[in-house]
Parts: structure tokens; C-alpha cells; sequence
């Protein structure tokens, strides 16, 4: 149903460098240049974000983490898109105890000012996605994190932005101010976990 096309943008958040992935070939960029500055502290490759590679070989987007420890409505990353066109947007998170802390944050994620998932970080050592799939309806396009009542830390490990094509029967209610929200993905008869392929 989706393949992808040239304009992408993958983002480890929480990174100081920019890598390429050696399976897929992906390459993923800091994430300093996509949001507020003064907002979000970087936690770089650690003992516990590290834990990812335990879980999850060769996902090194998994190992670094960004989070929001001020009290601010919400943090938001904004992204250069071309209006009018479809996206899949992709927010990843891997706890892994990367504050020592015994909880595992609860938060909110919107796309655009639309909430489109909540308290989606159960486990610390599962990783989760949201993905959304949607028509930018202008240049920019902003993925948000805020608090929701448990007033923990919303986090962050990786972001991709991908342009993608879509069937036909898909279109109108794209174009109708909708989304299609991924709820689950699955290899049958495979033990992979099936990541985008450059």
C-alpha cells in the first residue's frame, strides 16, 4: 500500500551525530535543528538507553533519547513539508529506565494539533511507535509531546518523516482533513520487525 519516495527525513532524537543505519542504510540526523532550543534535554548513549540493543539488535535510533523535563504545554518538532502532499509519520520510544526512575512516563502525542495517541509507553523494555498517515496541509508540519495527568516526562527516541504514495481509495478522505492511524503491523511468518528500506 505505501512505498517511498525521494524528501524523506529520519531523526534520532537525542543524537549529536549524524549515522547511518548498516542494515537498512538509513541515514539519521540530530535532532537539534527540528525543535525549540531551549526546550528538551539530549541523554546520549548509555548504560540504560543501551539496553535497547538487547531488545532490539541493530536499531542504534533506539540507544539515545530526548526528553522534556520543563512544565510547558507541550514540546513540538516542526518539519519542512510540501503542502497538499501525503506523509507517514512515525514517533518511536524506547524507555529503557533512561532516568533511573522506577515509572515509565505517560504523555500525549499530536500531528498537526491533533491528539492522535495517549499513554502508549506501558513497558520499559518494549518499544513503541505512532504512526500516522496524512496530507500536509501546509509547508510545515509539527509532531507535539505534552503532560497528561500523571505529569511525567514525555520522551522521544527517533522520528521519521516519510513522503509516501497511496492507493486510490485512500485519497478522498485523506483530503478530507482525515488520518489513517496505524494500529498494528505485523510479519507473518517472519521474526523480524519490518523497518522502512532506503
Amino acid at each position: 500500500m505505501l512505498s517511498l519516495s525521494t524528501g524523506s527525513i529520519f531523526v534520532d532524537c537525542g543524537s549529536t551525530v549524524r549515522h547511518v543505519d548498516n542494515i537498512t542504510g538509513i541515514p539519521w540526523m540530530p535532532d537539534d535543528k527540528y525543535f525549540d532550543k531551549d526546550a528538551g534535554v539530549n541523554v546520549g548513549v548509555n548504560a540504560d538507553v543501551l539496553s535497547a540493543t538487547q531488545y532490539y539488535r541493530n536499531f542504534s535510533e533506539l540507544t539515545t533519547v530526548r526528553y522534556f523535563p520543563d512544565h510547558r504545554i507541550k514540546n513540538c518538532y516542526k518539519f519542512p513539508v510540501m503542502a497538499n502532499t501525503t506523509y507517514q509519520l512515525r514517533g518511536t520510544f524506547f524507555y529503557g529506565h533512561y532516568d533511573n526512575q522506577s515509572t515509565v512516563p505517560s504523555f500525549e502525542m499530536a500531528v498537526d494539533g491533533t491528539i492522535v495517541a495517549s499513554n502508549f509507553t506501558t513497558q520499559a523494555y518494549v518499544m513503541a511507535y505512532q504512526e500516522v498517515t496524512y496530507v500536509a496541509q501546509t509547508n510545515f508540519t509539527f509532531l507535539c509531546l505534552s503532560r497528561d495527568a500523571t505529569n511525567t516526562n514525555p520522551f522521544i527516541s527517533a522520528i521519521s518523516l516519510v513522503n509516501v504514495s497511496v492507493t486510490p481509495d485512500m485519497v478522498d478522505n485523506l483530503y478530507e482533513n482525515y488520518y489513517y492511524l496505524t494500529q498494528y503491523r505485523w510479519n507473518f511468518g517472519g521474526n523480524a520487525i519490518i523497518r522502512y528500506v532506503s
